[in-house]
């Protein structure tokens, strides 16, 4: 089977049926009830399709009382004994407070971060599905990275759960274990109209890696991904590519409901979510295929060369 019809197998339809049960479970900010209870649903689900997994648990503060909250990081790997490795992540918690509200009252209501947060995640979920079939033989960890935005009004710190997972990906390589060769955060996926520019950091930082996904994108006839050049965005990548992993970020900031209570599954289109889930599914595949990939199809190899 080739890759890319390996990679149809993406089901938008189910992963959109994921990204409303997630949202049922009601706002999901970093330390919080529905938080843990999502991390529950999905380190069950990595282990129903053969994962390893490990809950990376840390502390943070919390940036309005100062007091102590208690994180995790649920990782899924598959093949852990391979040396060479990459990784696919979504953040997991949603903003503390709608806070693009113009209305200050509306802030305070529940924010259910549809698109900004349960879109990654239910892409997450469904790539889990495929990865026992997965052509080749990589290592490749699926992370749901835990307090992206534990930020109110902008007082906070932003990533901290890739923050925690970079530190031990280092730590880890340091001590003669597996390293990672790339890296792909997807965040704000499923937004009707969706256009997905190159994110500035990853397009400066990760060319190669920026490049093949465009490719695989326009072979696929994907029209929601743009040649436009985007945002300089901080996001989960920007602590990997700080250690040196090829990392790039898929994210639309030009979605008009970001941080507003509107963030809700109607806004969100199962098209938009396969679009990507396939792209990055047949990435997987013809990365597992071996280096020699890039040449049968006139992408960048890992070194940026032609």
């Amino acid at each position: 089977m080739s890759p890319s019809a390996y990679a149809d197998r993406f089901d938008g339809d189910r992963a959109m049926s994921d990204l409303i049960r997630l949202c049922d479970l009601g706002p999901r900010p970093a330390g919080s009830e529905a938080m843990d209870r999502q991390r529950g649903i999905v380190a069950e689900a990595f282990r129903a399709r053969g994962a390893e997994v490990t809950l990376q648990e840390f502390r943070g503060v919390h940036p309005l009382s100062g007091r102590e909250v208690g994180l995790a990081n649920v990782v899924g790997s598959w093949r852990p004994g391979r040396s060479d490795r990459v990784v696919i992540g979504a953040h997991g918690d949603t903003r503390p407070r709608a806070d693009r509200e113009r209305d200050p009252a509306r802030r305070l209501g529940p924010f259910l971060g549809a698109n900004d947060g349960a879109s990654g995640v239910s892409a997450l979920l469904e790539l889990a599905r495929h990865l026992d079939e997965l052509p080749g033989s990589p290592g490749v960890d699926l992370v749901m990275f835990d307090a992206e935005e534990l930020v109110f009004d902008e007082v906070g710190e932003y990533c901290l759960g890739s923050r925690e997972f970079a530190l031990r990906a280092r730590q880890q390589e340091q001590a003669g274990g597996p390293c990672y060769e790339a890296a792909i955060v997807l965040d704000m996926i499923a937004g009707r109209g969706m256009s997905l520019c190159r994110e500035g950091f990853g397009r400066d930082y990760a060319t190669w890696l920026t490049e093949e996904l465009w490719e695989i994108a326009r072979a696929r006839g994907s029209s929601r991904f743009s040649d436009d050049w985007g945002h300089y965005v901080e996001d989960d990548h920007l602590p990997l590519l700080g250690i040196g992993v090829p990392a790039i970020a898929l994210v639309d900031l030009d979605y008009p409901q970001w941080h507003t209570l509107d963030d809700l599954p109607g806004a969100c289109d199962a098209g938009a979510i396969a679009d990507v889930g396939r792209v990055v599914l047949e990435w997987l595949a013809r990365w597992g295929s071996g280096p020699e990939w890039a040449g049968k199809t006139g992408l960048l190899d890992p070194e940026g060369r032609e």
